[in-house]
């Protein structure tokens, strides 16, 4: 299993497909299966890299205080490793916020970027999270987060069921002081006055009950040229709730980019 190194930190992450990279940075409280269908779906064009964020999947669960900066550097850990100098970079939640400052810290990386719930913005239930990780039954308190970033009724359909145990089903082997530790990283991190830097394409997609929408909007103005997507009868999640509509969104985005490259 391919483990990168940042600092003593073990990063894992998955590779799929041949060609141009394709990084993926998932959300809470997931791991990169959140990405499921866009690996499959994209990995038959570009090869498509998709990590496990501190705390969650294969990754380090490090419960001790770490940087926001620390994040950036497992991406740029992972990257260096496959030798990723180019190419498009996703990210979701909390992946977009380490997205949209590799963007500003790193301009010539990526080519692209794509944004799941996409907020330049301070997120307003840090704390909220922080405490209930840290002080919660895990499985049962991450159960409901979950099913808080779906669209209302998803979780109870057959679809919704199965796609929460795929993403549930290793939360006894999680800890909430890691999670938590993870969340505090993100404290003050606010960063719309830094996308503006962003020079490449910019595509921010969100469900019309996600939280993060108005932030998603907001977001998009700030950055030039950037183009803002919603999604209807979906979440946070909405990669997970409409993969069809999504996908199709990414593919025409970067098709109107050149960016699309045949199948390998």
């Amino acid at each position: 299993m391919p483990y990168a190194d940042n600092d003593g930190v073990k990063v894992y992450y998955e590779v799929n497909g041949e060609g141009m990279p394709f990084v993926m940075l998932h959300a809470n409280p997931c791991d990169h299966r959140m990405w499921m269908y866009q690996i499959s779906h994209f990995a038959r064009h570009f090869r498509v890299i998709a990590l496990d964020m501190r705390g969650y999947g294969r990754t380090d669960k490090v419960e001790t205080p770490y940087r926001f900066g620390d994040l950036v550097g497992d991406v740029i850990a992972v990257c260096q490793q496959e030798n990723v100098s180019n190419g498009i970079l996703a990210g979701a939640s909390m992946g977009s916020k380490i997205a949209f400052k590799l963007g500003v810290d790193h301009p010539d990386l990526f080519q692209a970027q794509i944004h799941v719930g996409g907020n330049s913005f301070r997120g307003s239930s840090y704390d909220g999270r922080i405490t209930g990780y840290e002080n919660e039954d895990l499985p049962p308190y991450r159960a409901n987060h979950l099913k808080e970033l779906f669209a209302p009724g998803f979780s109870e359909t057959d679809r919704g069921r199965y796609l929460s145990s795929i993403i549930l089903e290793d939360s006894k082997r999680l800890s909430g002081r890691a999670i938590g530790a993870l969340f505090h990283t993100f404290d003050n991190v606010n960063l719309s006055e830094q996308v503006s830097e962003i020079n490449v394409p910019v595509l921010i997609v969100n469900g019309i009950h996600d939280n993060s929408l108005k932030g998603g909007q907001k977001t998009a103005a700030l950055i030039e040229g950037a183009q803002h997507e919603t999604i209807p009868n979906a979440g946070h999640l909405c990669i997970l709730e409409d993969p069809e509509t999504f996908d199709r969104l990414v593919e025409e985005f970067l098709r109107q980019h050149g960016l699309y490259p045949p199948l390998v």
